[in-house]
């Protein structure tokens, strides 16, 4: 089951939000399932975590919203 987070609100600086985010995601060991980068009412992305432990701790760093899991796939 994969955790989604989705994220945004970057004050137009997009690059640099994706930098950050790579940057902790990096120095956490992290791997996100899926990185997405999502251009519609403003720019955001969306990650999936394997682990709930690891999506609420990128919350907590960069807000967002936690959605509900998706079923993982076959």
């Amino acid at each position: 089951m994969l955790h989604i987070i989705e994220v945004g609100s970057f004050c137009g600086d997009v690059i640099a939000a994706k930098s950050t985010m790579m940057t902790w995601l990096d120095t956490r060991g992290s791997q996100p399932v899926i990185f997405r980068q999502i251009p519609a009412d403003g720019t955001y992305f969306r990650l999936g975590f394997k682990t709930e432990t690891e999506a609420l701790a990128f919350v907590c760093a960069f807000g967002g919203r936690l959605m509900q899991p998706e079923p993982k796939s076959a």
